[in-house]
């Protein structure tokens, strides 16, 4: 039997709505699986994630000492946050997993994750590597180049490891509604390892005028781009799954009949 909160029925009912389908009570299956998200789900496990991070940040921030890019701790925060929301997920998902039926096996990776969000990958990783390498190889900024390698290292074994596990876990459905909105979510859950967050602490680099000399163009443009296929990817993936196919996702809205009002004309006075 699937346990719900109120606090998951209520974050489900919205979720719905905005996606043309408003009911009165979600199923108990959509009320799970869309009320795990919110970050209130996980608060405490976050912020596990987040003193370790912080620990790692500042240990990290020590050994390269003077030179490091400035937005390492900013990576490290990056990585509490990805970890600790596919955490949350796959422990609430693994509580009710034995109530469905028969799980629908994942869909193809490249499907879900589609082109746009692959071209991000190659060019935040693929670019990012090229770039750190011509900082070493051609500026005496080597303890930056070093540094932020060494960072685009940790972020891809942190974005893959997220990715993997979230691309290999079966749907948890148990008709073409449920199905719907289980891929809708796995969907947007790719965007807890977005390539984005691995290039916005470099803006910290240009703020605080660290950037290494010739490479504040060549770095510009590699925020930007980076930035604008992940905003591409996210509009493509809203636009796929912004609406739901017919079918039963809950009760029907329970109408608002509003106050009811006495429009009868008041008693006369006796005299």
């Amino acid at each position: 039997m699937i346990l719900v909160t109120a606090a998951e029925q209520n974050a489900a009912r919205h979720w719905l709505a905005k996606r043309g389908h408003p009911v009165g009570r979600p199923t108990p299956l959509l009320a799970v699986l869309i009320g795990t998200r919110p970050a209130f789900r996980g608060a405490v496990r976050y912020f596990v994630y987040l003193m370790l991070a912080y620990a790692a940040g500042a240990a990290f921030m020590s050994l390269f000492g003077s030179g490091t890019t400035q937005g390492g701790p900013v990576y490290f925060l990056y990585f509490a946050m990805s970890l600790s929301s596919w955490d949350t997920v796959r422990l609430r998902e693994r509580g009710f997993r034995d109530d469905v039926a028969a799980p629908h096996p994942p869909d193809p990776w490249w499907r879900v994750l589609g082109g746009w969000y692959l071209a991000s990958l190659v060019l935040v990783f693929g670019g990012g590597v090229a770039l750190a390498g011509a900082i070493y190889s051609g500026t005496p900024a080597r303890t930056y180049a070093l540094s932020w390698l060494v960072l685009l290292a940790l972020s891809a074994v942190v974005t893959g490891f997220v990715l993997v596990g979230l691309l290999r876990r079966p749907l948890l459905a148990e008709d073409t509604a449920s199905l719907a909105v289980a891929r809708a979510l796995r969907a947007e859950a790719v965007y807890a390892a977005s390539p984005v967050l691995v290039v916005i602490p470099l803006v910290l680099d240009f703020l605080l005028h660290s950037v290494p000399p010739g490479f504040l163009p060549w770095l510009g443009a590699y925020v930007v781009a980076g930035t604008l296929l992940q905003v591409i990817s996210y509009a493509v993936h809203w636009g796929r799954h912004r609406t739901l196919p017919p079918g039963h996702y809950g009760t029907p809205p329970v109408p608002d009949t509003g106050t009811p009002v006495d429009w009868s004309p008041p008693p006369r006075e006796a005299r």
